[in-house]
């Protein structure tokens, strides 16, 4: 089955009249089916649509990583292009997600959720199916969730905080999910941020779903949040799986993404605004 990715919002833009935002958003087409992962935080959205000459009408359904703005801020309009349409997210997508900035004493931690409510958007035509475990949820497409790995196992972000019933503590992420895609050239991995750690779900792949090669990882690999002997790691593990192109974005950071090129060379790339990649 022919698979096209078309990269809607990213950090990064490539080529003129598209508009680059912290964020992250694909649109994914396969078998006369076109499904969103993420939403970018808003703005971007609707003018990369446009750039690419397309619009979000025939939606079939939106996949959601996880609850951040920069990844759920554009869902109001993409429901609204969509009319109704199937939303597909871990239980916990509207979870009080906070960040401090640990540099600014003085400030209190401020909410970087989703901007919707559930109410809000089914109001609008969104239909939710919450997921919080592993499962094929269109044909081809697995979502991928419920990892819950060590903490010292995890990217080291301390920055995220969870409001939960008045008290603000670490957060875990729970609510972060994947995509698994399977291509006529192989699987593919979409990641969002990869809270959970990128080598966790690649170690997920391999020892709760036997999968052991994959053609592709795409997305956020949040490695700006790792320590500098897990670039190398990752790479190593890129080679294992046989991967015959990483195209990173969003969360990655310049640092890693500067040496994932030096480390992985050919196969290495950048899924900035305005990439398609057709599997």
């Amino acid at each position: 089955m022919k698979t096209r990715l078309s990269i809607l919002c990213d950090n990064c833009i490539l080529g003129s009249g598209f508009i680059g935002e912290h964020g992250f958003s694909v649109l994914i087409e396969r078998d006369g089916e076109r499904s969103l992962f993420d939403t970018g935080p808003g703005l971007s959205l609707p003018l990369n649509l446009k750039r690419f000459k397309t619009d979000l009408r025939d939606l079939s359904r939106i996949f959601i990583s996880h609850g951040h703005y920069d990844h759920t801020g554009g869902l109001e309009y993409a429901v609204e292009q969509a009319g109704p349409v199937e939303i597909v997210a871990h239980p916990d997508v509207f979870a009080r997600h906070m960040v401090e900035d640990p540099a600014r004493s003085d400030t209190a931690p401020r909410y970087i959720g989703c901007p919707f409510t559930r109410e809000s958007l089914e109001a609008k035509g969104a239909r939710f199916r919450f997921l919080d475990h592993t499962e094929e949820a269109a044909p081809g497409i697995w979502f991928l969730a419920g990892l819950n790995p060590p903490l010292d196992r995890r990217p080291k972000d301390d920055r995220l905080l969870l409001e939960k019933e008045g008290r603000i503590g670490p957060d875990l992420m729970p609510d972060d999910a994947s995509l698994l895609i399977q291509t006529d050239k192989g699987p593919i991995l979409l990641l969002g941020c990869a809270h959970a750690g990128v080598l966790n779900i690649l170690e997920y792949l391999e020892h709760d779903m036997g999968i052991h090669q994959l053609h592709a990882v795409l997305g956020g690999t949040h490695l700006m949040f790792y320590g500098p002997e897990m670039v190398p790691a990752f790479a190593e593990k890129i080679r294992r799986f046989s991967v015959s192109l990483l195209a990173v974005s969003h969360c990655t950071g310049l640092g890693p993404t500067l040496q994932l090129a030096q480390l992985l060379g050919d196969r290495f790339t950048i899924a900035a605004v305005g990439r398609v990649f057709d599997f």
